[in-house]
């Protein structure tokens, strides 16, 4: 397979995925039993025990690394499925979210996109990046493969709440500053030059706002400055971001339905 057809199926593949994300972030506004949590919280682990295990073989394929990878997604499909049978006649009670719940939920979302940059960063550039620890953290996190699909599930999430005229304005500039990531493509010094414009214009859009955001518009300001010397500013603003973002979005659905 040519380096053009592997980036063809991995885009399918993260397609695939942000497309079922959005599904399970839309199911969050319909929830109203035990059950329908639980189905959450057990689609966002599993994919997250999938990807770890994808990592697991594609960091050193062998049959011993796949036999590891298969036995660590059985054993939490296992474990999880254990869990169910035994409260399953607990299940079907009423339940609402409460915000313990959109922050653990928002939090297994971004750790997804996360292992996603980890997993097909290994499948298209090989272990090298990946190395050690630090490596694979920066290289995780300053991916095309972690930008685009968060942008796209946020987007799609935007676009659903706005079709219900329940989208709050302060999130959009979020989109925008994870569209111009200044730590992708950092060879590139005219896309270095549009990302810090870019990053700064949406912070600084987003500071416009009156809301609770405005720290963290701050906060990425400062990160998309301090890239040019090191990420991790950047990265730790955009996580909080990304965090804060679906709060909010799953915030602002509630309120809306408690009006109504």
């Amino acid at each position: 397979m040519d380096s053009l057809e592997l980036w063809a199926t991995l885009l399918g593949f993260s397609s695939l995925m942000v497309t079922v994300i959005v599904v399970l972030l839309y199911y969050v506004y319909r929830v109203i039993t035990k059950l329908g949590v639980f189905f959450l919280y057990f689609s966002f682990v599993m994919m997250a025990f999938m990807l770890v295990g994808a990592s697991v073989y594609l960091y050193s394929p062998s049959e011993t690394s796949l036999g590891v990878a298969v036995g660590v997604n059985m054993a939490s499909m296992i474990l999880l499925l254990a869990y169910f049978f035994a409260v399953a006649e607990r299940l079907t009670e009423e339940f609402t979210m409460r915000e313990v719940h959109y922050y653990s939920l928002a939090g297994l979302v971004v750790l997804n996109e996360g292992l996603m940059g980890l997993t097909f960063g290994l499948a298209q550039f090989g272990r090298t990046p990946f190395s050690d620890l630090d490596l694979a953290l920066y290289n995780s996190l300053n991916s095309y493969w972690f930008f685009y699909p968060m942008m796209a599930e946020m987007l799609s999430l935007y676009f659903i709440l706005l079709s219900r005229r329940r989208a709050p304005l302060e999130l959009f500039p979020l989109i925008g500053i994870t569209a111009f990531p200044p730590t992708i493509f950092t060879g590139l010094l005219i896309w270095r030059y549009t990302a810090l414009v870019m990053g700064l214009g949406m912070s600084a859009l987003g500071l416009t706002f009156k809301s609770r955001l405005r720290l963290l518009y701050i906060v990425t300001i400062l990160g998309v400055i301090t890239t040019i010397y090191t990420p991790w500013l950047f990265d730790t603003s955009i996580i909080a971001g990304m965090v804060l973002y679906y709060v909010v979005s799953f915030k602002a659905e509630r309120i809306a339905r408690s009006q109504s």
